[in-house]
C-alpha cells in the first residue's frame, strides 16, 4: 500500500464515470434526496489532524451537526479530538474511511485531510451516499475538481468547500463595501499573504516513515495553495468574473527554512474576463510585516487591513472633480470570528435541504484554475490559458 493510501486509509475507492455540467455557479442542487428537515445529522470527520481542531470547535457551536464518527490512521488523534467534543455521545473511531461510509445513520462526512487526499476522498463519500463538507483547496487541479462535480451530479448530494471567508462578517462587510461605495468597474486588485514557516508537527503525530506533507510540492501545491486560496476566493467574489490567463513567478528562496521542494513565496497575476488584473504576493518567511488587501475601481479605492476598512475617492487626473466629492471613509471590522462557525452553521441548513451549498464545488474550482495555472505558469515560464487546464 503506497504512502497516499495509507495517509487516507483507503484502499479500494474509485471514482466513476464523469459528466461534467455547464450548471452556472450557484446552481448546484441537493436534487430530490435532500436530507430530512428537522433532525439531528450526524457527521464524520476524516482526519485527525492540527485544523480537525478548528473544526471541532466550531461545530460545538452547530447544534444541529453531531459529530458520530473520527477515522484517522493515527489512533490516538481520534482520542485527543473527542475530547474537544462537548455535548452527545463519544464518536465512535475507524481507521479505514471504507468502514465509517458503511454506516447508513451518517449524514455527512468532513474531509479535514491533507490536500493531495480530497479527491479521492470526497468522490467516495458522495458515492456512499453522504452529504460533504471538504476544507479548501478543493483539490490540487482543475481535472480533479471536475470528478469531484460529475460525482455530486451522480449523487444528488452536496458538496461544500470550507473557504470561511465567503461566511465572515468581516469579509462580507468588505464585499457590501466593494458593491455600494465605489461606482463603476473595480479595475485591479493588489492581494497579499505573509505569514512564518509551516508549524512543526508534533512527535507523534504522523506514522513512523511518513513525512509533513506540507513541504511537498506534489502534496500541497506550495504557498499559493496554502495560503493564496481564501484571499484568491475573495477576489473572485469581488470581480463576480472568470479568470482566463495565469502568469507567475515562484520558487523556494529561504534557505533557513526547513528542507522542503514545496514552493515558499509566489507572485500571481490574473487576467479576468471583463479585463480586470488581481495582483497576489505570498511567502513563508516573514516576522512581522503586513500589508493591506487593496481594490481599485474606476472612481475611488477599497482597502482591508488592521481591524478596519478604508474607502478613497477621487476622479483620475485630467478629470475634474465633482462639487461634492466623498470624503474618504473608514469603516471598523465587525467582530464574529473568521467565518468557521457560520460556515458550518450554512452546512446544517444544507443538510435540513433549506440551502445550496456554498461554497460549491463550481465557485471553489475557480481558485484551483488560478493555482493549477499559477503553478504551470512558474514552471514552465509562460503565461497560461484557463482553458488548457480543463
Amino acid at each position: 500500500m503506497n504512502e497516499r493510501k495509507k495517509i487516507i486509509g483507503m484502499s479500494g475507492v474509485t471514482s466513476g464515470g464523469i459528466a461534467i455540467s455547464s450548471t452556472p455557479l450557484f446552481a448546484q442542487s441537493l436534487g430530490k434526496e435532500g436530507a430530512e428537515p428537522g433532525k439531528k445529522y450526524k457527521m464524520g470527520i476524516v482526519g485527525c489532524g492540527n485544523r480537525s481542531k478548528t473544526i471541532i470547535g466550531a461545530l460545538n457551536s452547530v447544534p444541529e451537526i453531531e459529530i458520530a464518527a473520527l477515522c484517522d490512521i493515527v489512533e490516538h488523534k481520534m482520542g485527543q479530538r473527542a475530547e474537544l467534543i462537548k455535548d452527545g455521545p463519544k464518536p465512535q473511531f475507524y481507521n479505514d474511511m471504507k468502514e465509517m461510509l458503511k454506516r447508513d445513520d451518517l449524514d455527512a462526512i468532513a474531509v479535514i485531510t491533507p490536500n493531495y487526499t480530497h479527491k479521492e476522498l470526497v468522490i467516495a463519500a458522495l458515492e456512499a451516499g453522504k452529504h460533504v463538507f471538504c476544507e479548501k483547496p478543493m483539490a490540487l487541479t482543475v481535472a480533479d475538481c471536475n470528478e469531484m462535480i460529475g460525482a455530486v451530479q451522480r449523487s444528488h448530494k452536496s458538496l461544500q468547500i470550507g473557504t470561511q471567508r465567503r461566511h465572515s462578517n468581516g469579509y462580507k462587510l468588505l464585499v457590501e463595501t466593494i458593491r455600494t461605495k465605489i461606482e463603476g468597474k473595480i479595475l485591479h486588485s493588489d492581494l497579499f499573504d505573509y505569514r512564518g514557516d509551516w508549524r512543526v508537527p508534533a512527535p507523534d503525530e504522523y506514522p513512523k516513515g511518513v513525512g509533513y506533507w506540507r513541504l511537498d510540492q506534489s502534496k500541497s501545491g506550495g504557498v499559493a495553495y496554502e495560503m493564496g486560496a481564501h484571499i484568491i476566493d475573495v477576489n473572485n467574489w469581488v470581480f463576480d468574473s472568470e479568470p482566463i490567463s495565469v502568469s507567475s513567478i515562484q520558487g523556494i528562496n529561504d534557505p533557513t527554512l526547513r528542507k522542503r521542494d514545496s514552493m515558499d513565496h509566489a507572485g500571481i497575476l490574473v487576467r479576468y474576463a471583463n479585463n480586470a488584473l488581481m495582483n497576489y504576493g505570498g511567502n513563508v518567511y516573514n516576522y512581522g510585516a503586513s500589508a493591506e488587501d487593496t481594490f481599485f475601481g474606476v472612481n475611488g479605492s477599497v482597502q482591508m487591513g488592521k481591524g478596519v476598512i478604508t474607502v478613497n475617492y477621487g476622479y483620475p487626473n485630467g478629470f475634474k472633480d465633482p462639487a461634492e466629492l466623498p470624503k474618504p471613509e473608514t469603516i471598523p471590522l465587525p467582530g464574529g470570528g473568521d467565518g468557521v462557525v457560520e460556515e458550518l452553521k450554512h452546512f446544517a441548513l444544507v443538510l435540513a435541504g433549506k440551502a445550496k451549498a456554498y461554497p460549491d464545488g463550481y465557485i471553489a474550482r475557480q481558485s484551483i484554475q488560478i493555482l493549477e495555472g499559477s503553478v504551470r505558469s512558474a514552471k514552465e515560464r509562460r503565461e497560461i490559458d484557463v482553458d488548457e487546464l480543463g
